[in-house]
């Protein structure tokens, strides 16, 4: 998660780091089924997490409007109406008039934009990616919903494939759409989402890796050469790659009670791939995690794959309730000493949940696998 903030800061300074040369932005068009009489332009400041208001302006009787700002490097523009926090739509300043006609009871279409090729992408992106993720969301049910019933495993085997292949083609999907982006600034806006939605765990999504973040942004720096900033931006986050992953390191030694107060060492597991899991009872994410913990461990315990569980809790009980709560049938260890713990200084946790898988030999080969990622992962080295 840490990785995915970095990230967005570094896409949004984009937005101090271009040309500055102003010109003129007019944004026109109309509001129907909406009673809205005012609308307001914000500039989207990735950097700050803020986005700066720049203008407003009546919507009169008819729903139109006409609103204009001075604009610096082509960047996001959001318009908001009355007192919504938030925006119904996003546009780039690729053109110096931009045509928006919104419906707010036309399910279809909600809205038109013309005079834009970088807002209309914005619009294709959201639109796809949204009847995607809804999908996804429905075959997560489903397979939830099976589990929960006790169904035969064969049968919620193939509604957690159904909904993997759903997760792999809007992967597939982003991916492509960042590559074709005609706009710098459309490419990263793709990639940025979709990065953010996939790194909730509610969306069940697959995550760009750092690793395959760092060569999405080589293909922009690669297309977009006069945008120097794109290849600042992946050789920032190269850099935090080489200074905190674990990949290609031995996993140092723990040695930590279990349960019943039996001292367990990890390299114990020599000979197998083991995914250490940090996480606590406490830790909302970790236990919303935790289910595609256990899906994968059902999935390839048979295959020379466990998972030693490190928690960071501080009482017992909560701790032995929540192994069994969450169907968690593998070895834990702590030494119950929450952010005191030894390993969190021994593996530089900042957060958790956080992860590290480990070869037969003792070497990491992946770290904080998220959702679909875990999977994915283990498909690749237990074939």
């Amino acid at each position: 998660m840490r990785s995915y903030f970095l990230f967005i800061v570094y896409v949004l300074l984009i937005v101090s780091c271009t040309d500055k040369k102003r010109s003129v932005l007019t944004i026109s068009g109309s509001i129907k089924n909406q009673p809205a009489r005012m609308i307001y332009l914000e500039e989207s400041n990735i950097a700050t997490s803020q986005k700066v208001l720049k203008d407003s302006a009546k919507v009169d009787a008819d729903g139109k409007f006409s609103i204009k700002t001075k604009t610096a490097a082509e960047n996001i523009y959001n318009l908001r109406l009355d007192e919504d926090n938030y925006p119904f739509v996003s546009l780039i300043n690729d053109a110096s008039a931009i045509t928006v006609h919104a419906d707010f009871k036309n399910e279809k279409e909600f809205y038109t934009v013309t005079g834009s090729a970088a807002s209309q992408g914005i619009k294709d992106f959201l639109t796809k990616s949204g009847t995607k993720v809804r999908t996804i969301y429905e075959l997560n049910k489903i397979a939830d919903s099976l589990k929960n019933s006790g169904a035969d495993a064969n049968a919620v085997l193939d509604a957690v494939e159904k909904r993997n292949k759903e997760v792999n083609e809007l992967k597939t999907f982003t991916e492509q759409a960042v590559q074709d982006a005609k706009s710098p600034t459309l490419a990263l806006f793709n990639l940025s989402t979709y990065q953010g939605m996939a790194n909730d765990p509610n969306f069940h999504l697959n995550a760009f890796s750092n690793e395959q973040l760092v060569g999405l942004l080589n293909v922009l720096a690669n297309k977009f050469p006069d945008r120097s900033e794109i290849a600042s931006i992946r050789n920032s986050l190269e850099k935090q790659i080489s200074k905190s992953g674990w990949v290609g390191k031995s996993a140092p030694e723990i040695s930590l009670p279990d349960t019943e107060g039996n001292i367990i060492k990890l390299s114990s597991f020599r000979g197998k791939y083991v995914l250490v899991d940090f996480w606590a009872s406490w830790c909302r994410p970790c236990r919303m995690e935790n289910p595609n913990v256990v899906e994968a461990f059902n999935k390839y315990r048979n295959k020379n794959f466990t998972v030693l569980g490190v928690s960071l809790d501080l009482k017992k009980d909560a701790w032995q309730k929540a192994i069994v709560a969450d169907n968690l049938n593998w070895t834990h260890i702590s030494d119950l000493k929450q952010w005191s713990s030894e390993v969190v200084p021994l593996y530089g946790i900042e957060g958790i949940p956080f992860n590290v898988l480990i070869d037969p030999a003792g070497k990491v080969v992946a770290e904080n696998l998220r959702g679909m990622q875990l999977e994915q992962k283990l498909s690749e080295v237990l074939q």
